[in-house]
């Protein structure tokens, strides 16, 4: 379904009944991704999925894209929806989203889960060889975007998400995890890519949550170590670990245990 909110009609779907969970999806994804999710969460929650903009089918309105107006975005869907608490979950640059969000609407927000979506405080500390790895890998990923080419860039990002050798050990689930990128228009990813590199280079304070917080990690995660780990863990007042034998899309990955971590924090709240 779409409906018109602010200056953007945005493409969502709302399944279940009760209170509501809110499932944002990570770049170059769309709500589709969380094919191995909805069908769980709904039997006990209000579900709402929906596409960030420049995303699916969501419009791709607007010049200059970063996390402030995606959770702009969010507040309006919300309350164009009539929703007024909700439980966040966000994978990847989806959690960062649901972080803005949570710091600007504590009143609204029930509890934060971070799906493989780190943030890098003023003490840790990248050697040269990361930094540059970092900024290659970027390169790469503009490089690879200009292109166009939507297949090339679904199947290195797919891959790029997921364990090493995960393509190879488990061909069909990549190959649909690919199909939901294959779903998007790589037009706005440069604009995408730059709002996030900004929210890289401008972490919020986590100081500043307010609400119970789940960080689900992947011990395969190449984008996001340890020590962002460790020092989200300990800025975060009311924040729980879980480390699961994953890449960097743990739901996709490993749906199951994904699942579990996320209705054991839920049912806590």
């Amino acid at each position: 379904m779409k409906i018109k909110v602010g200056d953007v009609e945005i493409n969502y779907e709302v399944s279940g009944e009760g209170k509501c969970l809110v499932l944002i999806h990570g770049f170059s994804d769309n709500l589709t991704m969380w094919y191995n999710q909805v069908p769980v969460f709904n039997k006990q929650f209000k579900v709402l999925t929906y596409d960030v903009r420049g995303h699916g089918k969501t419009e791709m309105a607007g010049e200059g894209f970063s996390m402030e107006l995606f959770a702009d975005d969010l507040f309006n869907l919300l309350e164009t929806l009539d929703i007024k608490e909700a439980c966040i979950v966000g994978y990847s640059m989806g959690g960062r989203i649901g972080l803005e969000f949570a710091i600007k609407h504590p009143e609204m927000t029930t509890g934060l889960v971070l799906a493989n979506s780190g943030v890098m405080g003023p003490d840790v500390q990248l050697t040269p060889e990361q930094m540059a790895g970092r900024k290659e890998h970027r390169q790469r990923m503009m490089d690879l975007v200009e292109t166009g080419k939507i297949e090339i860039i679904a199947d290195t990002m797919a891959e790029n998400s997921l364990s090493p050798g995960f393509k190879d050990r488990e061909p069909a689930v990549f190959q649909r995890y690919k199909e939901v990128k294959m779903q998007n228009d790589p037009t706005y990813y440069p604009k995408v890519m730059q709002g996030t590199a900004e929210a890289m280079a401008n972490p919020p304070d986590l100081t500043k949550l307010k609400c119970p917080t789940l960080i689900i990690a992947g011990e395969y995660d190449g984008i996001m170590g340890e020590a962002v780990i460790t020092y989200m863990a300990e800025a975060i007042k009311d924040v729980t670990v879980k480390v699961l034998s994953t890449g960097h899309a743990s739901a996709i990955e490993a749906p199951e245990a994904f699942n579990q971590a996320v209705l054991d924090f839920v049912n806590k709240l």
